[in-house]
């Protein structure tokens, strides 16, 4: 708890609803422009605002491994359905009269850094937002926006609750422990005892703690005026200008590579424009997929 408070006090330098209005044009900017260059220079930047703003990334194992080996996938993945592009060797190479089979050319790697990194940079950019936005002040600078303060404090709600399921989350699973039970995917069966093990006690929990809430959200008088006060206020700085407009900048720029108002470098090294090879465009490849 000391953390997730010396988090959102180091993350108050900015803007609440900027930090969203940036989060959301980091992953629109990507999904205009899907280049494995500028996603991955975008996630070294997300990678040194976890540490300036001294969020640890430390998370359980088995949602590293997950992320991890999700990101790994989806790069094999696109590297071996991908045919198009100049082709680098192949898994499978030939032998005598059997094959070869799945090419890797430049532009299935080219698309694997591409969703790899992508993914990587929704998760942790998203997760740092979550680290280091106090749910309150959002609250707050959605209001200002003439966002009913209801709507806003679900999302408050949703931003508070995430670090406690997290937390339940683990401590069911450190009771299955206790008890012998382990956690297995190994078949339909095996997942559908797993989720029955797992999802049912935290939707147990989920719904006690929802009931509380209500409970004193009514002794509180929650709705009864259409108006709310607050302690605590955000507000805005001309630094945020100055990052809005740098984001609106990025979008743009985005925006003017994806249409191809700007060169874009070729694969091949030589022009600046860019290309895609069509299917069989390379001599004794294409009869392969004729």
């Amino acid at each position: 708890m000391t953390n997730q408070i010396k988090f959102m006090q180091n993350g108050e330098r900015v803007n609440p609803l900027l930090k969203l209005f940036l989060l959301t044009l980091t992953i629109s900017g990507i999904l205009i422009y899907p280049s494995w260059r500028l996603s991955s220079i975008l996630l070294v930047i997300v990678l040194l605002l976890f540490r300036v703003n001294r969020v640890s990334l430390k998370i359980s194992r088995n949602r590293t491994r997950f992320i991890i080996i999700f990101s790994l996938l989806l790069l094999i993945f696109q590297v071996l359905i991908t045919v198009n592009g100049t082709v680098l060797g192949f898994v499978i190479p030939q032998l005598n009269n059997f094959g070869p089979f799945f090419p890797i050319t430049d532009y299935g790697i080219e698309r694997g850094l591409s969703l790899a990194s992508r993914f990587l940079l929704v998760v942790l950019s998203s997760m740092l937002f979550v680290a280091v936005t106090d749910p309150t002040l959002l609250a707050h600078s959605l209001t200002r926006l003439r966002i009913p303060y209801r709507y806003s404090f679900a999302l408050v709600i949703a931003l508070r609750f995430l670090p406690l399921f997290d937390s339940e989350n683990q401590i069911v699973r450190l009771a299955q422990k206790s008890r012998g039970i382990q956690p297995e995917v190994g078949g339909l069966r095996k997942i559908l005892r797993t989720i029955q093990y797992t999802f049912f006690p935290l939707l147990v929990s989920s719904l006690s703690r929802v009931e509380a809430l209500s409970i004193s959200m009514d002794g509180r008088g929650f709705g009864y005026s259409e108006n709310r006060t607050y302690f605590r206020k955000s507000n805005w700085k001309i630094s945020d200008t100055l990052l809005t407009v740098g984001g609106l900048a990025f979008i743009l720029l985005c925006s003017m590579l994806a249409t191809g108002y700007l060169p874009k470098e070729s694969r091949s090294g030589g022009s600046l424009t860019s290309h895609s090879l069509p299917l069989g465009a390379n001599s004794g490849y294409g009869t392969l997929f004729s």
